[in-house]
Parts: C-alpha cells; structure tokens; sequence
C-alpha cells in the first residue's frame, strides 16, 4: 500500500485522471487530496464526486470548498444565499463550479454538502517513524484531526487561507512549522510563484516541490490554467518514499 497526496486541482478532472494512470494508483492505495478540487477549471464537481466515491481517497477542505460552503444553500437548493457568495463567485472563479452544482439533482446537492462537511481540515498520517501533518495551507494544533463540522468558520478560514508564502495582511503568517516534529505537507500557493517570489535556485517554472525547514509545498499551479512559460500542472506526491510524479496541464 502506498500513500499519496495532491493539491489544489481546481476542476481539472481529465488531469486528475491521467495522474491517477500515470502514478499506477490501485485499490491497495490511499489519496490524500489537499483542498482546492473545485474553481478556477471547468470539472470540479466531478472531482469531489470522484473523490466522494472511492474508500480509497479522502479530501481535506481547503479555502475554495470553504467558500462553496458558505455560499450555497445549506438545504441543497440550486441558489447562492451565503456570506462567502461575492467571494466564491466573483473574485475566486466560483462561476464554473457553481454551474455545475446546479445541474445536480437535489438529493445529490445534499449528499455531496453532508460530506463535505464531514471531511477533514487537518490531518496527521503515520509512516514508519515519521509523521506527516496534512493541510491545505496553515496549521493550529487544536484543529488536528477536526473535522470541519467541528471547527468554527474562523478556524477554517485560517487554516485554508493563511499562508506564509503571500503578502497581503490579511492571510500573511508567521513561519510557526519548525517548532512542531512533523512534516508538513501543503498545496495553496503556486511552487511556480512561491520560487519566483524567493529567487530559490531552481528554475522558478518549473513543476516541482518546493520544501524549506519541514515544509512541503505541492501546488501545481492549475489555478492559472495553462500559460506558455510555466510548466504548471499536478504534483503527485507518495509519501512512502517522498517520489514525486508531475502531471503536466497542456
């Protein structure tokens, strides 16, 4: 059995699926999937749905399932009536996911919304001797293990938006990883943009992890869809020997 973990696909479905191929996933396998399945492309629902039907795959929230959640209608009518609704929509490409949830029928919009609020913001996952804490982005210890269900919305938001790699005051934070024994793994912000950002060594382009300390970050960069420079795409990443597979969007 081997342990594997992506991040931030944002609607590319045909990309999650060639992944799956190319990393030779089976049914003895598990996939931790980071946050940010929806938005941006075109396929997210079909995404979670995928996600939602395999024992072998979970999904951790991240700060665009956090915005669906708190935008659309918590008994599983086809409207938006949430706080997060300009945010998901507007600024965040929520358009093409919402678009498609309205195509579900009811009792789908609902079991698809029970789930989801059933699934994990932080997660620890042992191999061998080494522990691996998962997130989308930050971390605090009293949301280990939590479910969504159990945190407040201002819990989840600083997990699923704060960041140490932006600049902006609002999801700006402190380096606080090298005082906890664990390796963090994390999608959220671009390895592409977080290298070009840090002048690090490597080619800021390219598809790639990018670690520091005990961080490791594995945002592919499809949230900017395909763009000639950059080789953007999935980072596949199995911890059971750290191997990383690069899924590239074309």
């Amino acid at each position: 059995m081997a342990i594997y973990t992506v991040s931030d696909i944002h609607g590319y479905y045909d990309l999650f699926l060639k992944g799956l191929s190319e990393i030779h996933f089976s049914e003895g396998d598990f996939l931790w999937c980071l946050g940010d399945m929806i938005d941006r492309g075109p396929d997210g629902i079909k995404i979670l749905q995928h996600i939602m039907n395999h024992d072998n795959m979970d999904l951790l929230i991240g700060n665009h399932e956090l915005m669906l959640l708190n935008s659309v209608d918590g008994s599983g009518e086809a409207i938006c009536n949430g706080k997060d609704v300009y945010l998901w929509l507007d600024a965040n490409g929520g358009r093409f996911t919402f678009y498609q949830y309205k195509t579900l029928l009811k009792k789908d919009r609902i079991n698809l919304l029970v789930w989801m609020r059933q699934r994990y913001v932080v997660r620890k996952v042992f191999i061998d001797n080494d522990t691996y804490c998962l997130t989308h982005s930050f971390y605090d210890p009293k949301c280990e293990n939590k479910r969504y269900c159990e945190l407040s919305y201002s819990d989840v938001w600083n997990i699923t938006w704060s960041s140490i790699w932006r600049e902006d005051d609002l999801t700006q934070s402190l380096n606080i990883y090298p005082q906890y024994p664990y390796t963090f793994i994390t999608g959220h912000v671009p390895v592409q943009t977080i290298r070009k950002r840090y002048k690090a060594d490597q080619e800021w382009s390219l598809l790639k992890s990018f670690s520091i300390d005990n961080m490791i970050c594995i945002d592919g960069g499809c949230a900017m869809g395909s763009i000639n420079e950059v080789a953007n795409g999935l980072i596949f990443l199995r911890l059971d020997d750290m191997s990383e597979y690069a899924i590239n969007l074309e």
